[in-house]
């Protein structure tokens, strides 16, 4: 559910965004310690709207923690106690209240009907701990009475996301509501995730500038994440995915230009099968993984800069995939975490669909991961695979590791073969105008392959079609690939046709 702040200084404000609330969210968050205003007039305005909107009241302490005597804390408590009386639906009561303070709101609510759920937050302003001391510190929670257990810490890294986030399927597993993120700018990405995976509220601003926490989203910006990730479904006025379904995800960084979400989300779909493919951008390819098993993701895939680098942090590594040198998909099997490459399938798919390989001369671009997945695929086809690289010492390391000839880029003029393959980056959306090779050594190869997929004809595909060449583009090589990630994460054959329309539609209309 969208929670909405409402934290205007005075009644006048406070009204205001009760109105402009009410309309987007499931709950709007009264911050009595913000707002000077009479309780019952907000909350009446709350219940003012057709269709109803719950109610939570918040009153944090200012300052230093005081003594349970004092009369500030006292008066705090009060106020939530009235909360509980007028009928709020949700009160939040800290952790570290004093006990007979927590026990009277606790009572106050068990004396009419239960009908408030107490909420016991924890916030930790400057980090985030262990996720051993973050299981004590929920475990404490409930046994103070929690209804819902809110647990928020500030994230330094983006691995502090996973942390935090290995805590809703924790609490979801011991039948328990949580309310689990991240603060900051690092933390964003969990605020999306954590309702995919079934946290109780997620807390939203009505607008930039209004945020009642650092990192927090517009409500705006909230509801496009889930329209993008959660497929816009509500239930019960909660954006998640079901309880059965299974979590995949996407490990790299940068993840925001990858339409990979889009297209396994499609896919599941059009095979009925209960599943969310989520990116997580990340840092530190180590954590992820830890990560990926804490939170139960039944599968990833891995892309720049981390295909190499996740290898040692796995159980189980293909065979085919250890020749190569890099990983792209991860299987997620009971708890064991297995490694294979689905690169080099989706490529040679895409090359035999408009031509033998034995025999023939493929020139390849780059000397990176998809590179060598594509010396792999041509050979294992009885192909002959020939390195053109810009960075000299990486180009005759790659041939000499794989016993093919290696020519500079500067010399590509030189090369005679079948086919050019692209493995480089350049060409992509970001540097659309931009080919790896000039335009007129393109005579050279009958058949052009670029596995840039965004736009669908890049520079270097435009300036083959020109010279006469056979075009592959990389859509295909996008596709196949996902549909081997698919296969291997599911066991069923996946709608390859129907992917590459979707994708297709997609990079011609909606981006």
């Amino acid at each position: 559910m969208i929670c909405i702040p409402v934290t205007g200084n005075t009644q006048e404000e406070a009204l205001l965004q009760i109105e402009m609330g009410l309309s987007r969210a499931h709950v709007l968050e009264l911050r009595m310690d913000l707002i000077t205003a009479d309780l019952r007039t907000l909350m009446e305005r709350c219940r003012s709207y057709p269709i109803p909107v719950k109610i939570l009241v918040t009153n944090r302490r200012k300052g230093s923690l005081p003594s349970e005597e004092s009369r500030g804390e006292g008066e705090r408590i009060a106020l939530l106690k009235e909360a509980v009386r007028l009928g709020a639906d949700y009160v939040d009561v800290e952790l570290d209240t004093a006990e007979r303070l927590r026990l009277d709101v606790l009572a106050a609510a068990s004396s009419h009907g239960n009908r408030t759920r107490v909420i016991i937050s924890h916030h930790d302003f400057s980090k985030t701990p262990s996720f051993e001391t973050l299981k004590d510190i929920y475990q404490d929670c409930m046994e103070s009475g929690a209804g819902v257990a809110k647990i928020v810490t500030l994230a330094r890294s983006p691995e502090d996301n996973f942390t935090v986030l290995r805590l809703i399927p924790y609490a979801r597993d011991r039948k328990n509501d949580i309310i689990a993120f991240c603060m900051g700018e690092e933390g964003r990405q969990s605020r999306i995730m954590a309702p995919l995976l079934g946290s109780y509220l997620s807390f939203a601003s009505l607008h930039d500038g209004m945020a009642s926490a650092p990192g927090q989203l517009t409500v705006g910006e909230m509801e496009n994440a889930m329209n993008l990730y959660g497929s816009g479904v509500r239930s019960e006025g909660k954006l998640s995915v079901p309880p059965n379904a299974r979590i995949f995800g996407l490990f790299g960084n940068p993840v925001k230009q990858s339409l990979s979400p889009f297209m396994h989300d499609a896919a599941f779909k059009k095979m009925e099968i209960a599943a969310k493919y989520l990116p997580f951008c990340i840092q530190d390819i180590g954590s992820a993984v830890r990560g990926m098993r804490g939170i139960g993701i039944c599968g990833a895939s891995v892309t720049v800069p981390f295909k190499v680098a996740v290898m040692e942090h796995l159980d189980e590594v293909d065979a085919d995939a250890r020749k190569i040198g890099a990983v792209n998909t991860i299987v997620n099997d009971n708890g064991r975490l297995k490694g294979f490459n689905t690169d080099w399938i989706g490529l040679i798919q895409s090359i035999s669909d408009v031509t033998d390989i034995k025999g023939k001369v493929f020139a390849i671009l780059g000397a990176g991961g998809t590179a060598r997945a594509a010396i792999f695929g041509i050979e294992r086809e009885e192909g002959i695979p020939v390195i053109v690289n810009r960075n000299v010492a990486r180009g005759e390391k790659l041939a000499k590791e794989w016993g093919c000839s290696f020519y500079t880029l500067s010399e590509v003029g030189r090369v005679r073969a079948d086919c050019l393959i692209n493995t480089t980056p350049v060409g992509m959306k970001q540097t659309a105008d931009e080919s790896p090779v000039n335009g007129a050594i393109l005579v050279n190869y009958p058949w052009v392959v670029d596995v840039v997929y965004n736009p669908l004809k890049t520079r270097l595909m435009r300036d083959s079609e020109k010279a006469g060449c056979i075009t592959v583009p990389g859509l295909g090589m996008f596709v196949n690939q996902g549909a081997e990630q698919i296969r291997l994460w599911t066991g069923q054959e996946a709608p390859r046709e129907f992917m590459k329309q979707v994708v297709k539609e997609r990079l011609l209309y909606g981006n």
